[in-house]
């Protein structure tokens, strides 16, 4: 019998945190800061559910408070409906800061 390879790919990053979406939280429009998650994971993507204005974006922190390393930022003019691929790695939690007119989003997460 011939020899056939077998391939693998890891559904896993080298933390150990899942590469996949496996929690959601939905971040209203308008001024909020909102701990997502407290402890390391993986902010993986967004998808845009209510547009804010053009110059007023909302910035998603490696962090269990409102600064720190950013993650990404969504911007406020951004159509909505819109998916946004992130896969950022998480070392201390993930934190929403939104400003008054900053859009409403939904993040996927582990």
């Amino acid at each position: 019998m011939p020899f056939v390879p077998v391939s693998y790919i890891s559904n896993v990053d080298g933390a150990g945190n899942s590469t996949k979406a496996e929690k959601t939280a939905a971040i209203a429009a308008g001024a909020s800061t909102t701990v997502v998650k407290n402890a390391p994971g993986r902010l993986v993507n967004a998808v845009v559910t209510a547009a804010g204005t053009s110059t007023d974006n909302a910035t998603i922190y490696d962090n269990n408070a409102g600064s720190g390393t950013i993650l990404a930022i969504i911007l406020g003019g951004t159509a909505v409906g819109t998916q946004i691929t992130i896969d950022m790695p998480a070392g201390t939690g993930i934190t929403v800061v939104n400003v008054a007119s900053g859009p409403g989003f939904t993040i996927g997460y582990n």
